[in-house]
């Protein structure tokens, strides 16, 4: 006797039937969904590289800079002339403005803001916004 395994022609049909009404079902949300996840990950990314020039600024005990430029949508941490991250904005995330003075952010050797708290607006292109904020003794925080 011979055991027939598998799947017949008509169950991998209906299968891929299935799998085609639920993508045509979630796609429309995954498109409407992946702006704003965008948008919290670019603002994650700057609070990160904010916490990360804090906390060299302190290990090293020198200060740290982190400048952003609006117009590239860039944003550059550095000790001391040296760069310790650089990073871009995902796609279709924008930096809108930079309150804090010449367009960035100085740390202490302690770890303070020096005179530059101040926050940083982003959006994504459907005019969702978040801002980075930083407070006088060097804490960033998205609202």
């Amino acid at each position: 006797m011979q055991k027939n395994s598998g799947f017949t022609i008509m169950e991998l049909m209906t299968v891929i039937g299935i799998i085609a009404i639920m993508a045509g079902i979630i796609m429309p949300n995954v498109i409407s969904w992946l702006p704003n996840y965008r948008l919290r990950s670019g603002a994650e990314e700057i609070q990160s590289t904010l916490q990360l020039a804090r906390l060299s600024a302190i290990k090293q005990n020198k200060g740290a800079t982190v400048t952003f430029d609006t117009a590239n949508h860039t944003f550059l941490a550095s000790i001391g002339g040296q760069t310790i991250k650089q990073g871009r904005l995902p796609s279709g995330i924008a930096i809108d403005s930079v309150t804090s003075p010449d367009a960035k952010v100085e740390f202490d050797s302690r770890g303070l803001a020096n005179d530059s708290t101040g926050s940083i607006q982003v959006s994504n292109h459907s005019g969702t916004t978040k801002v980075i904020s930083v407070n006088i003794v060097g804490n960033a925080r998205i609202q």
